[in-house]
């Protein structure tokens, strides 16, 4: 009768055992799943960081260079088809 009390001892400990474990796989899963989302999230956000960084960059680069007299009159020229009162332009696609 001993014999088999503890091997009932010994089935119910594993179980409980099992059960924990069990319990701390989905306990610790759900935030891991979280960290991984939050984590994708995160390099999604720094391509855009980058791509907004270089983005100001070059307009910050445009800017400067429209306080030149010389590079306002070629940008215009070239960007909205301007013309001074004693040429023609002609588009050429």
């Amino acid at each position: 009768m001993g014999a088999k009390l503890e091997k009932g001892k010994k089935i119910v400990w594993r179980l409980i055992i099992i059960a924990i474990l069990a319990l701390g796989a989905v306990l610790i899963s759900r935030p891991l799943s979280s960290l991984i989302e939050i984590s994708q999230e995160i390099n999604v956000l720094s391509q855009e960081k980058a791509k907004y960084e270089e983005s100001i960059r070059r307009d910050s680069a445009l800017i400067n260079n429209l306080q030149d007299d010389a590079f306002l009159e070629r940008y215009a020229r070239e960007n909205y088809f301007m013309q001074n009162p004693d040429e023609d332009v002609f588009i050429v696609q």
